[in-house]
């Protein structure tokens, strides 16, 4: 291999932030990891007639960037697939969302001459639209052969607008739909705990929709992302680098995006093609020096105090390194280990339980959201992107003790165990 001049590495450096999008969502099917659950219950809706799907789950879990390649994964001998995707925003209705759809469905008007460009279905419908006028176009325009896709991405935005039935109407058009059998398949995605978050209560339509939820990324997951990119790069990753970048990342791909992008960016700076733990932690400054304001802002609301000894800042961390479920909940129970390590004594519940109770509200940043009955709650962060950053804060102030920052460098290491206080 020649020897590479400045210039390469620059270039090399540039490449770098094209293949690793901690701020957009992937729109390249080759550089798609992970999924393979979620993607195949979506190909089974399209292939069933009537049938149609909600995916949901936390913000940040990759939902967009599946919405966006999910009509390039189908054999290439398939040749009618007729994909729509539509990102909702608060000031849309249901009418102005399926104008959207409509601008896109671009057929050829019927006085239109052979030689005539298509014309957007949304020119017939300046004013309302409702379910039936979907389900007439629909029958109207697709041949026995066509498979319309249609992805209404970020649906919960909508839900939260003026537009209060919105949910309601939706489900009665996926009802329509599926009582016709049109042969075109609605994926509405969107932040939810559960599908009634996004669609409401609608008994009459659950056996025309397929649930799928998008729940954080397994490590084998993560580590695709990175390995899918370095390639490209003619890079390599040491396993302590590629451990430390996907712990941090607490399942979720917009921080490996994050902390891959910056780690290469260091290696690169250092003119090495081999990415080593020293440039995650590299990574790990440049990521808190960039990190946006609004969310400097919500950690210094959560752990602000004017007493010396108070415990926010420790709880909090606590909080980060909990062991969660797939949708990144976690129980009082499971801050106890953590906050015993950070602190180097044993905790019980009622040392921090205040805390928690002081972190789900406005004061604070409302930085946990709670969920649950009494005695039995779980919490989970409100923005998923504060975990890992809560964690790399307590990394930067040295709150994190060295015995757990070795389990971090530790390839081999299948939990992240935090040493037992007694």
């Amino acid at each position: 291999m020649a020897k590479m001049t400045d210039e390469d590495w620059v270039s090399l450096g540039f490449e770098a932030g094209q293949l690793f999008s901690p701020a957009a969502p992937i729109d390249e099917k080759d550089l798609f990891a992970g999924r393979r659950v979620q993607i195949a219950k979506m190909l089974e809706a399209v292939s069933e007639k009537g049938k149609h799907a909600v995916l949901f789950g936390e913000r940040g879990v990759g939902k967009t960037s599946l919405g966006r390649v999910f009509h390039a994964m189908f054999p290439k001998t398939l040749r009618h697939i007729l994909a729509a995707r539509e990102q909702v925003d608060p000031s849309d209705d249901f009418s102005s969302i399926w104008r959207k759809v409509f601008k896109d469905l671009r057929v050829r008007s019927i006085t239109a001459s052979e030689e005539s460009p298509h014309e957007p279905l949304a020119n017939d419908y300046p004013g309302q639209i409702m379910p039936d006028d979907i389900r007439r176009e629909f029958q109207d325009i697709f041949g026995p052969n066509d498979l319309p896709i249609i992805i209404i991405d970020e649906f919960d935005k909508a839900r939260e607008s003026a537009d209060k039935k919105i949910h309601e109407t939706m489900a009665n058009t996926i009802k329509h739909l599926s009582d016709y059998a049109i042969n075109a398949t609605i994926i509405i995605v969107g932040v939810a705990d559960d599908v009634n978050d996004l669609i409401g209560e609608h008994p009459s339509i659950s056996r025309c929709l397929e649930q799928i939820p998008m729940p954080r990324m397994t490590k084998d997951e993560l580590r695709e992302v990175i390995d899918k990119r370095l390639p490209r790069l003619g890079m390599k990753m040491d396993g302590d680098a590629y451990w430390k970048i996907i712990e941090l990342s607490r399942g979720l791909p917009s921080y490996v995006h994050l902390l891959g992008l910056y780690s290469s960016q260091a290696a690169i700076k250092r003119k090495s093609l081999m990415i080593v733990e020293s440039d995650v932690d590299t990574a790990i400054q440049r990521a808190l020096e960039k990190s946006q304001e609004s969310t400097q802002a919500d950690y210094n609301a959560a752990i602000h105090s004017n007493r010396s000894d108070n415990l926010y800042r420790h709880v909090l961390l606590a909080c980060a390194l909990a062991k969660t479920d797939e949708r990144g909940q976690f129980s009082p129970n499971s801050v106890v280990e953590p906050l015993s390590s950070i602190l180097q004594r044993p905790v019980k519940i009622d040392a921090f339980q205040q805390h928690l109770e002081k972190f789900i509200k406005e004061d604070r940043g409302s930085v946990l959201i709670r969920r649950g009955k009494e005695r039995a709650y779980k919490f989970r962060f409100r923005d998923p992107m504060m975990q890992p950053y809560v964690i790399m804060r307590g990394i930067d102030e040295k709150l994190i003790p060295t015995s757990y920052l070795s389990v971090l460098s530790f390839p081999a290491q299948t939990e992240l165990d935090l040493p037992s206080v007694s």
